[in-house]
């Protein structure tokens, strides 16, 4: 199998077990799998393992978990029993308090009072559906701290905090923060990560679907939260962790956006690991201690350097594992800013919502099928999405040093004309031309071509799709100069002279063209590649413009 890159300081731990990990009183380092915990009293070297259940066919810990070292020397395993999962048929979101509770993945803890040899029996915590938990501390006045989550009424996650005050015997649950937003089976706030700050206060970072970590605060040890916000952390969707270090500051390990591709909202490419020394209020900037980029992934993967798990055996040592994939590696502390892992040879696909992400639209739009394409074609290239909906030359422009340049690509493919093109007629007062006159909008894309060509990208240039008329754009655009009883109104009166200027500039510029637009024309009915709108491509569409763009990309080499 392909491997992930790591931080060239990196080494690889000798064991394949997986964190969280603990240190014993007696020195011993404690994890667990799935029915077992696994001792390890010469650093890592050789491990025992002891049976964590004395009914081992009633329990089965999640590859999600949590464990904490107390104070007073026991050790706490916090988990989901997969054994009690069930959901039901077909994993069918949504509904009333009857289909809620058909959710189950109930929480529980373990606890050992003999370094990780013998446990009492678990305690059940929450029958609720909790997909994840993975970061649990003790504050300075001795309090336990388990951060959990559930699907909530509102059909998303939301998190909140479990707390003990007897050394894990019983327990209270915290107010629940629920984001507002998402309703689908890993929306909302979930898989949070706590902090005790200095002042006795404590910090949550929360996942969620906004772009940026959520944050909340407690006053009161963890039983009240408040100031749910966003931060201003980057993020993809996927857990983050914060891990208070020997020396007094403050790692945080997670996902943040891979540095080829930021727009993408889901990509899990890189693990991202910064410092605080004012207890998570700043950040370092972020070191990339392992990749798992396109060309290196195994067929039908998950990303393997995602949820992960820090531990620091000694101070200054950090192991690093992740629990979707293999990363198993020691760094010091010291070598992070000596080296670093290089970002892949990028092509961005740089448009306008015919080439932006569509979710719930589009299963695939051609920026994922053109990034299979060449990985089975053995190229090195990773794909960057930077289409955004509703922009034309004019904005392209406006943004093109931040979402093109500065990201050094070495091939850049360009589609815009759609929104150049369309006259607004259904603006008070009606618009009189195209967004963007006609020589406008050649000498921006000109522009754009010029000046990657002038720093060595090799450019693609492509047509538009063709449009054809919806009821929704007849009701806009159904006036004059539109003629809507002509099927190919839209095209004619100013689309198809953008493409035709799309050609000019290509030949004369020599640059490849994707002549999308023609392959629309030739198809037999070409309604069949757009959404119901019939101006959006649909999964065929973006099947074609995939088939016709690999092969320039391919002669493009990488």
């Amino acid at each position: 199998m392909p491997q992930v890159q790591l931080h060239p300081a990196a080494t690889r731990l000798p064991f394949d077990h997986q964190g969280p990990f603990v240190r014993h009183p007696t020195g011993a380092i404690v994890c667990f799998d799935a029915r077992q915990a696994h001792v390890s009293r010469d650093e890592g070297g050789t491990w025992t393992a002891y049976p964590l259940f004395r009914e081992p066919a009633r329990f089965e810990t999640s590859i999600e978990r949590a464990l904490l070292c107390t104070r007073a020397g026991t050790i706490i395993a916090a988990w989901v029993n997969r054994v009690e999962m069930r959901h039901p048929p077909g994993f069918k979101w949504g509904g009333g308090a009857p289909e809620l509770a058909q959710w189950v993945l109930p929480t529980y803890v373990s606890r050992s009072h003999d370094g990780g040899r013998t446990w009492d029996e678990p305690v059940l915590l929450n029958r609720v559906w909790c997909g994840c938990l993975h970061s649990f501390i003790q504050l300075r006045g001795g309090r336990l701290v388990l951060v959990a989550q559930e699907i909530a009424p509102t059909w998303r996650h939301a998190t909140f905090t479990f707390v003990s005050d007897d050394d894990g015997v019983t327990w209270q649950r915290s107010n629940l923060l629920d984001i507002g937003q998402g309703c689908h089976d890993h929306a909302g706030s979930c898989e949070g990560t706590v902090l005790e700050r200095r002042d006795g206060s404590l910090y949550l970072l929360i996942r969620n679907e906004t772009g940026f970590l959520y944050e909340a605060v407690s006053a009161d040890g963890g039983l009240t939260w408040t100031d749910f916000q966003a931060t201003t952390i980057p993020t993809v969707t996927c857990c983050p962790q914060l891990y208070r270090l020997a020396d007094g500051a403050v790692a945080l390990l997670w996902n943040a956006p891979p540095r080829h591709d930021p727009r993408d909202p889901a990509k899990r490419d890189e693990l991202a690991l910064a410092i605080s020394t004012d207890d998570a209020r700043t950040w370092s900037p972020a070191c990339i201690v392992a990749a798992d980029y396109p060309q290196a992934r195994p067929a039908n993967h998950w990303w393997r350097v995602a949820y992960p798990y820090l531990f620091e055996p000694r101070p200054g040592e950090f192991w690093i594992t992740t629990m979707q994939g293999d990363v198993r590696i020691r760094l010091a502390q010291a070598d992070l800013p000596r080296g670093s892992i290089p970002v892949p040879p990028v092509a961005i696909m740089f448009g306008d919502s015919t080439t932006a992400r569509r979710p719930g639209l589009v299963k695939e739009p051609y920026s994922v099928r053109v990034q299979k394409a060449l990985e089975e074609a053995g190229s090195t290239l990773a794909i960057a999405n930077q289409g955004i909906g509703g922009d034309s030359t004019r904005n392209a422009l406006a943004r093109f040093e931040r979402d093109v340049l500065a990201l050094s690509p070495r091939i850049v493919v360009l589609q815009f004309g759609i929104n150049d093109a369309a006259v607004d007629v259904w603006q008070d007062p009606p618009a009189a031309g195209p967004r963007v006159p006609p020589a406008e909008f050649a000498a921006n894309l000109r522009q754009m071509v010029r000046e990657l060509r002038r720093r060595r990208v090799a450019v693609v240039l492509m047509t538009t799709n063709r449009i054809y008329w919806s009821q929704t754009y007849r009701d806009l655009y159904g006036r004059p100069p539109y003629d809507v009883n002509d099927p190919e109104g839209f095209n004619r009166l100013h689309l198809d002279r953008y493409n035709d200027l799309i050609r000019e500039i290509a030949a004369n510029e020599q640059v490849p063209l994707v002549d999308v637009n023609a392959a629309y024309a030739a198809h037999p009915n070409p309604a069949e590649l757009l959404l119901p709108d019939l101006l959006h491509p649909a999964d065929a569409g973006h099947e074609l413009v995939a088939k016709l763009l690999v092969p320039e990309l391919l002669k493009v080499g990488d």
